[in-house]
């Protein structure tokens, strides 16, 4: 059984909840379930009551000296930080505050292509110059892996000027890459390894998962919270650990991007969800490795699909794998993971993580069980049937076999922040090769960028978003989320 824990954020809304009844502060609904609003009879009067602001006794997210002092020490303490943020505008403000930090206009940072959209931006609020690197890529699964040590070493080598490296561990589909290896690489250049770990809170709560970015030497991390614990979503944490990180300098930053009406409805999601995993979290993570093992065999004794495992672990980028990542190749169906994420949902009322175009993506946690992994593996035998039937709506083969590999790294002609400020036109997608984008446009989920602002826009660039858009890729970033048209620098 899991013991009690100490929730100090939790307990302080409690009382304050408990003792005052009178509100005369923000916000307006006064912590009451109000007549004729449709959110308080979905959520709940508890909802409204909890939703307060900084009043007395529930400290100040940012000059935090109370309850919240106290509930991120305990969270440093239980992830192994020596000082630990709670974030309450999502994993992306921590990565921004991250890049911000180490960099000032002008300065270099390694990021890797497959970053998240997020990284981007906080290169273009700094006016940092990236320099990229590819991880390595799986053509059987088509998806990023890893990136190996030698890859950082090498582009250190030739650009010795440069400030900090971010990584990305785990990648969305669960696979780490050599994190002790890199940390020693960059540390002997002694420059801070900052990791987005957005996908990897849980991986501290188990001996069979990965190590922690920090348990591997990094000198910060940010934690999607809300991604693979139990925190309300947009709450995540950024970690740190050692010197190399000038922590005032990051307070100062976080000040400036985050909201100055703190939500404690996400800070007290997260100070339970601390809690909960640290008296609860080897059990739940235990369960979430059982039951996506279970999925993982049965996925692969039917007749289209495919899903990796730790088998994949010793190739070039991948050091180890999140068996809770389970990825399903939908290749031997001839149809797209679009396509079936679509008929899952609208079929059989299940939703995935997310698709590309030959994919699906399950996260499994705690929170599933064994009925939802039976739903599912006998929704996926009705889709194989299905589709050997002759149920696709379309013909998808030919449209996925126009599918270039993902094309090469464009040429970086002005800095992120450059293109971001210049003038822009806008013109059509096909009219667009050799002109310089002004803006990001990514697949998402998962928000990895095709081209970055400042880049110049190739043939094999237009050729591929254009099957993207065709097989029917959500877009973000860009102005125009159907890509008919792109914006470019005037």
């Amino acid at each position: 059984m899991c013991g009690p824990e100490n929730t100090p954020i939790v307990n302080a809304l409690k009382k304050y909840i408990d003792d005052c009844t009178i509100r005369f502060h923000m916000p307006g609904h006064k912590g009451r379930k109000n007549a004729h609003n449709p959110a308080a009879e979905l959520l709940g009067e508890r909802v409204f009551a909890s939703d307060v602001t900084n009043v007395p006794g529930l400290d100040d997210l940012y000059q935090a000296h109370g309850v919240i002092k106290d509930a991120q020490g305990l969270a440093a303490k239980t992830f192994g930080a020596d000082f630990t943020y709670f974030l309450v505008n999502g994993s992306s403000c921590g990565l921004q505050a991250l890049v911000m930090t180490v960099c000032r206009p002008g300065d270099k940072i390694l990021v890797p292509r497959n970053m998240h959209r997020s990284i981007l931006s906080g290169v273009i609020l700094s006016g940092a110059v990236p320099v990229y690197f590819k991880p390595e890529y799986d053509w059987d699964y088509n998806i990023p892996l890893g990136t190996r040590p030698e890859t950082i070493d090498r582009i250190l080598d030739c650009h010795p000027d440069i400030k900090a490296v971010m990584l990305v561990n785990p990648t969305y589909h669960g696979i780490t890459s050599d994190v002790p290896s890199i940390a020693r690489t960059v540390h002997a250049r002694n420059i801070p390894l900052l990791v987005d770990e957005a996908h990897g809170p849980h991986l501290h709560f188990h001996k069979d998962l990965p190590g922690t970015a920090l348990e591997g030497g990094a000198d910060a991390s940010v934690q999607g919270t809300h991604k693979m614990l139990s925190a309300f979503t947009q709450a995540s944490m950024l970690h740190l650990k050692g010197n190399l990180i000038d922590r005032q300098r990051l307070e100062a930053v976080l000040r400036l991007l985050q909201s100055t009406s703190t939500s404690y409805l996400l800070l007290a999601s997260l100070d339970a969800a601390r809690a909960q995993f640290n008296a609860c979290g080897k059990e739940m993570v235990q369960e979430a490795l059982d039951l996506a093992g279970y999925l993982r065999e049965k996925i692969n004794g039917i007749e289209g699909y495919s899903s990796f495992g730790v088998e994949m672990i010793g190739k070039p980028g991948i050091s180890g794998l999140d068996p809770t990542k389970v990825v399903i190749s939908v290749r031997g169906l001839q149809v797209t993971g679009l396509w079936a994420e679509k008929w899952l949902r609208e079929n059989r009322g299940i939703q995935v993580e997310m698709s590309d175009v030959f994919n699906l993506l399950l996260i499994v946690t705690g929170g599933n069980n064994l009925s939802d992994a039976d739903s599912l593996i006998k929704a996926l035998r009705d889709m194989s049937d299905c589709v050997r039937q002759g149920g696709a709506k379309a013909d998808l083969q030919g449209a996925v076999a126009q599918l270039n590999p993902f094309p090469g790294m464009p040429e970086m002609v002005i800095t992120p922040r450059e293109a971001f400020w210049n003038p822009v036109t806008v013109v059509p997608l096909q009219e667009a090769a050799g002109r310089i984008c002004a803006e990001v446009i990514a697949c998402y989920p998962p928000g990895i960028p095709v081209i970055c602002p400042g880049e110049r826009l190739t043939s094999e660039i237009i050729e591929y978003l254009t099957v993207l858009r065709n097989l029917g890729m959500h877009f973000q970033g860009c102005y125009d989320a159907c890509l008919e048209s792109v914006r470019v620098i005037k």
